[in-house]
């Protein structure tokens, strides 16, 4: 015995010479890391720097003075596993303990606001993520290893992608490695103290465990091939339950895929991380298939017929989806102390306007926008987001038609960049260039904080003022942020109250919807004086989060007890397009927000994808539809459950096209969605 530890001494000497040394090295070179102040006169960084130096000296030394020897070595010389024991099982619960607490320790600030039942679930998942480990591999102290190395690593990688971007790491974001190892050569990478700190307990804790004795569950070959046909077993139920079992909202778990940052704090790393990733799953419609769907489309283009509404092809295309803009009195009978709306009102000369319905309520901006910008509809999957579950490789949409034919894409938005994934979904679009909150000017007019409309407008008219040729094609698409929830205000004031209404949030948002549309008035009439062909749509998103109390005040009804036609009220939010040249008037019309792409470009004079006349006919069988139902040419809403089956079999080819515009790669109709080469030649010759 005693010359087979010899043995293993001197063929693993260099190794640990090389893993201890490393582990003073990679502390060495972070220790400016462990020094910098948290604060403005924090000092405890030298402390900190010497028990890590500490840490790893005792872990050294118990590993070889204490637990070095402990194994037990058969006639061949390999270590003989001792059996399961209790001890063992307490091992693998305080590992879990350990991994979970670095974690969330170096990632989650609102750690200690943590409910015990979250942590206890978040322990929960670790420890059966230990168990997969432990029967599959038969050996104790592999699966604590690997347990250890897996939480240690994506200890790093939530830490690092959070530093680089902003937001957290996300299950999608494995599909996009190769962008994000390239974006993120551009950056410095910043350890926090907490992270040094964790990478070395890593360390000193994963030396101990490579000198400590295995145990295993099963010793016959074929007992271990039955627990792992078990393991495997389990983890199919596992998968199944894990994504048509809404277990996350029987744990009273709230998915905010608006913000994932907000689900990873609340309800911790783990958790938070397979909640998000529970919403990234894109399954077909029922009978979908490639060939068939190549069939639609070859219908669909037989039945295309030219646009000739204009031969005017604007220079300059606004598209601007107006954040939480909303009529209350499609609901019901609204009586303000003054106007809410006036210019909106006012506007017929070469206008369009009416509603548009949307399948969200008091948020979701980002499912609106897709709508708008691809022709499809969110409507199968209302409570998931495109852009952070699905957006998987490049998307053809408006802004893929309008560059094909000479247009440079702008996407704008006042406010932070990273929320709703738009970096990575803008890019996958097509945009040339996204502006955010910090390429507004400083002295940007601001309300609540938020950049104003008329603040945003002022930067959308730079935008085209700036451009080399006046002459130059410019397509920008903006989300205003002035009009976003949270209503209740210290610093903001609303005047224009509703009769008979008392509540501030009601007042500052009625105040707010004036403010917007002065800042409209402003849009319009610079548009007006400007020689280039523009064109200028606007739509809300979603009505806000206001009290239930409020609409059911002036409607007098409560909505789970309205008909369908009264329910897709709350979801039909103002539209408009505008020319500044002749285009024909048009007043009072319902769609839905999958068709205002479309419409816009018909009054454009540009060349359409195939996609946008299958959209087209379609909205002269189904004028608008949302997750709720449909309306009929007819202007009669119905419930998809009890609607036509005409109308369904036509809905039926519709999310087949959708979903192989979205979800195929290899095998998407990609002539079907774009504008042809010598469609584009020719419109950009002019006609």
């Amino acid at each position: 015995m005693i010359e087979r530890l010899k043995k293993a001494t001197n063929k693993y000497k260099a190794f640990w010479i090389i893993y201890w040394g490393a582990s003073i090295g990679f502390l060495v070179i972070r220790r400016g890391d462990v020094l910098a102040p948290l604060e403005e006169g924090e000092t405890k960084g030298p402390l900190v720097l010497g028990l890590l130096f500490a840490a790893i000296a005792v872990s050294a030394l118990i590993s070889h003075l204490v637990l070095f020897g402990r194994r037990e070595y058969n006639e061949k010389g390999h270590e003989e596993p001792r059996k399961f024991r209790l001890y063992h099982l307490i091992v693998m619960i305080l590992n879990c303990l350990l991994c979970l607490f670095l974690m969330e320790w170096v990632n989650n600030p609102d750690l200690k606001e943590m409910q015990v039942r979250y942590m206890l679930l978040n322990l929960a998942g670790c420890f059966i993520i230990t168990m997969i480990w432990l029967f599959w591999l038969n050996s104790w102290r592999r699966s604590i290893i690997a347990v250890l190395c897996l939480y240690g690593t994506m200890t790093v990688v939530f830490y690092a992608v959070n530093s680089l971007r902003g937001e957290p790491f996300q299950f999608i974001d494995t599909f996009s490695l190769g962008t994000a190892m390239h974006v993120a050569g551009n950056f410095t990478f910043v350890m926090s103290r907490q992270l040094v700190a964790a990478i070395v307990i890593v360390l000193c804790v994963m030396g101990m465990y490579l000198q400590l004795p295995d145990a295993c569950i099963a010793r016959g070959k074929l007992t271990r091939i039955l627990i792992r046909a078990g393991v495997f077993g389990f983890m199919i139920g596992m998968y199944f339950f894990y994504l048509n079992v809404n277990w996350n909202g029987k744990l009273g778990i709230l998915t905010d895929l608006f913000a994932p940052a907000k689900t990873y704090k609340k309800y911790g790393t783990t958790v938070g991380f397979f909640c998000v990733a529970k919403y990234m799953r894109l399954t077909p419609p029922d009978g979908y298939t490639v060939a068939e769907t190549k069939t639609i489309a070859e219908t669909a283009e037989k039945e295309m017929v030219p646009n000739d509404t204009t031969d005017v092809e604007p220079v300059n295309i606004i598209a601007i989806m107006n954040e939480s803009w909303a009529d209350y009195r499609m609901i019901g009978d609204l009586q303000t102390s003054d106007e809410v709306m006036p210019y909106y009102d006012s506007m017929s000369e070469n206008t369009i306007k009416g509603n548009t319905l949307v399948c969200i309520r008091g948020g979701g901006t980002a499912k609106s926008e897709y709508e708008f910008l691809t022709g499809n509809s969110v409507k199968r999957f209302p409570g998931m987001v495109p852009y952070v579950s699905y957006f998987l490789h490049n998307q053809y949409s408006l802004v893929t038609t309008l560059k094909a034919q000479g247009y440079e894409a702008i996407a704008m938005h006042p406010y932070k960049a990273t929320n709703w994934n738009r970096p990575t979904a803008y890019r996958l679009l097509g945009f040339d260039q996204f502006l955010a909150e910090e390429d507004f000017e400083e002295d940007t007019e601001r309300i609540r904080s938020f950049i104003s409309d008329r603040g945003n407008y002022e930067k959308i008219i730079k935008m085209v003022e700036e451009k080399e040729n006046p002459d130059d094609r410019l397509f920008l698409f903006d989300i205003t942020m002035q009009n976003h929830g949270g209503f209740e205000s210290e610093t903001y004031h609303g005047t224009i109250h509703v009769n008979g209404y008392d509540d501030e949030a009601v007042t500052n948002y009625m105040s707010l919807e004036r403010d917007s549309d002065d800042a409209l008035g402003y849009l319009i009439e610079h548009f007006k004086t400007v020689k280039e062909p523009t064109i200028i749509l606007m739509f809300g998103d979603h009505y806000p989060d206001l009290p239930e109390e409020f609409t059911e005040y002036i409607s007098g009804k409560k909505y789970d007890n309205l008909p369908i036609g009264e329910k897709e009220m709350y979801f039909s939010t103002p539209f408009f397009i505008w020319a500044n040249y002749d285009i024909p008037e048009q007043t009072g019309i319902q769609t839905s927000n999958n068709y205002l792409g479309t419409m816009m470009l018909e009054q454009t004079g540009l060349e359409m994808a195939p996609y946008n006349y299958f959209l087209k006919n379609q909205q002269e069988i189904i004028p608008a539809l949302n997750h709720l139902g449909y309306m009929d040419p007819s202007g009669t809403f119905h419930t998809w459950e009890k609607g036509d089956q005409s109308v369904l079999d036509q809905e039926w080819k519709y999310e087949c096209l959708q979903y192989n515009n979205l979800a195929e790669k290899r095998r998407r109709l990609t002539d079907f969605f774009t504008v042809g080469e010598r469609q584009a030649v020719n419109s950009s010759a002019g006609k």
